[in-house]
């Protein structure tokens, strides 16, 4: 039995414990643990998701090994070649992490928490569910009783399903993505939730945040924005880095006094502006956020950005 072999079985003995507690059916089980087998391998009920990454240099090498990977899959779960899906990482801007690379329309069910969730498992780079924020998931469940939440760049609805069963008095997702939001219908659905008591709104996040306020305050808004985006529906281009000042402040103005703004976002490099540290309680909250599974602690990172008490 090889090294990869060996590591996967340790993992999926710990990993499957602590899922089932929980409890989730979808989570990762192997993080590039080791050099020579530089893979990812996300489990989603008794499927697989396998992203490569491409290295030029160990191109040859990665061949090689990636033989044992499929075989280490086969070993461990029985999985069959059908219940594993092969997709490539490389490093690319914009939103192509969210546009189709095949049309096989694999969906599935999977559990987190009391909730169900659709993923496609071939035909986006991603499934539509980010494992990597089931705990940022879990705080906003554990804050959303009673309250009113917005959740921006909601993509499909994960979020905002957790604040709805938590008991939000009303959560608006907004996403400019139909296929999104039409996903993000259908989880709602699986769950018995009503898009007619918590809208889903098709908008440019940017062009929204510059309407009027009109006393539509929140208690809660959670804010997950992309590294970079170009897409056709919007107009010019967006950078987190240098437009996080600006979403944020249109953010605040949103809050109720005493609202609480979380923001993350996956940009490794990202600083937080010294204007929104100089203005705001904020409040780096990124390893709570990350779960068990995940071996990258830059996979995001996250905060809690409030209005400073009067001493």
């Amino acid at each position: 039995m090889n090294s990869f072999t060996n590591r996967l079985k340790k993992n999926v003995k710990q990993l499957s414990v602590w899922a089932e507690r929980f409890p989730c059916t979808a989570y990762r089980i192997y993080d590039r643990d080791i050099p020579e087998y530089a893979v990812s391998i996300d489990f989603y009920a008794g499927k697989f998701v396998v992203y490569r990454y491409f290295n030029a240099v160990l191109q040859e090498r990665d061949e090689r090994h990636f033989v044992d990977v499929i075989e280490g899959l086969k070993t461990v779960f029985a999985a069959r070649d059908e219940e594993i899906y092969i997709k490539e990482r490389q490093r690319k801007k914009g939103l192509s992490q969210y546009e189709k690379v095949a049309q096989k329309t694999a969906l599935h069910v999977v559990t987190e928490g009391q909730l169900k969730f659709i993923v496609n498992l071939s035909d986006y780079l991603d499934t539509g569910l980010f494992l990597d924020h089931r705990l940022s998931r879990r705080w906003v469940a554990e804050r959303a009783s009673g309250l009113r939440v917005l959740n921006l760049f909601c993509y499909t609805g994960t979020v905002s399903a957790h604040a709805i069963h938590a008991g939000a008095r009303q959560v608006i997702s907004v996403d400019m993505s139909q296929t999104y939001l039409d996903w993000a219908s259908e989880n709602f659905k699986l769950n018995g939730f009503s898009p007619v008591q918590h809208p889903l709104i098709r908008a440019d996040v940017l062009a929204w945040l510059t309407e009027p306020v009109q006393g539509d305050f929140y208690d809660l808004i959670f804010l997950d924005p992309p590294s970079f985006s170009n897409s056709k529906k919007m107009k010019g281009t967006f950078d987190v880095q240098r437009d996080h000042l600006w979403l944020v402040e249109q953010c605040m103005k949103r809050l109720r006094p005493d609202g609480t703004l979380f923001f993350s976002n996956n940009l490794r490099s990202f600083k937080m502006a010294e204007e929104i540290i100089n203005s705001y309680s904020v409040t780096d909250i990124s390893k709570k956020t990350l779960p068990p599974d995940f071996r990258n602690e830059l996979i995001h990172r996250a905060w809690l950005i409030q209005r400073k008490k009067d001493v």
